[in-house]
Order: C-alpha cells, then structure tokens, then sequence
C-alpha cells in the first residue's frame, strides 16, 4: 500500500503508539498476575454481561414497537401507490 509522507508519519507514530500500550497492557497484566490482582478482568466481564442483557432487553422492546406500528399500519402497507405518484 503507497502512502504520502504525511499519512506514512502519522500511521508510523499510531503503530508505534499502540505497540507501547500493548507492552504496558501486558506488563500491567503480568504484574497483577504475580500480585494475584486478576479480579479487574472478572469485573470487566461482568460490565460486559449487563451491558448485554439491557441491550437484548432494548432490542425486544424495539421489536415490539416496531411489531405494534406494522400491524396498526398493515393495511396502508398493502395499498398500492396512488397513480400521480
């Protein structure tokens, strides 16, 4: 892939930022791992788990409305287009 000076500079600085955070993610992990610290990450998946469950809950809540509108519409649905349209 070409890219110009400018975009190279700014995707090289990126690349090696994120390297950074990798390496300080992963030295951070490996000493609450000695420290026995690893209950952030079981918090994490628990955040994760109820984010979920409330999405799944907006989700049917979506379907239901969009059930209720479909059907108290179901008949203008049906119609066909007026002939000046």
């Amino acid at each position: 892939m070409k890219v110009d000076a400018k975009t190279k500079s700014l995707l090289d600085e990126h690349n090696r930022k994120k390297s950074v955070e990798k390496k300080e993610k992963k030295d951070t992990e490996a000493k609450e791992e000695e420290e026995g610290e690893t209950k952030a990450s079981d918090d994490d998946d628990d955040d994760r788990a109820g984010v979920d469950e409330m999405a799944l809950r907006e989700d049917v809540l979506a379907k239901v409305g969009l059930d209720a509108l479909m059907q108290e519409f179901a008949d203008d649905l049906c119609r066909d287009p007026p002939e000046g349209e």
